[in-house]
């Protein structure tokens, strides 16, 4: 199966119990379900519970280029693999992918997107 696209989110959505508690959170926001949705079968409350504490997007001002590239390429790197891996690449979609996953976020790339929070 190709990466990405409606059949690869139907598989994952399919599979959830099996995948990590991150990526059920990002299918989860993906098809537009909760965070109660998100948390595979069997995981405490609190556990998904967590998640919700966080802002769920990121408002991000208008980046340029090589802004968004060295969103790419910092700590923001794993999380984009993990959460935004069957993104295009171009258009600004990868850091739109990330910024709107912001309750999945590393400590790190969390960090690195702060300054270009919009304020």
């Amino acid at each position: 199966m190709p990466p990405g696209g409606a059949p690869a989110l139907e598989c994952l959505e399919k599979n959830k119990a099996k995948v990590s508690a991150a990526c059920a959170t990002a299918v989860s926001a993906a098809s537009g379900g909760g965070a109660a949705a998100a948390a595979p079968a069997g995981a405490a409350p609190a556990a998904a519970a967590t998640p919700a504490a966080a802002p769920a997007a990121i408002v991000l001002r208008p980046l340029r280029p090589r802004e968004e590239l060295f969103i790419v390429r910092s700590a923001c790197g794993g999380d984009i693999r993990a959460l935004c891996g069957g993104v295009a690449p171009g258009g600004g979609r990868i850091v739109q992918c990330i910024a709107s996953n912001a309750a999945s976020l590393s400590p790190g790339c969390k960090d690195v997107l702060a300054p270009f929070a919009a304020r």
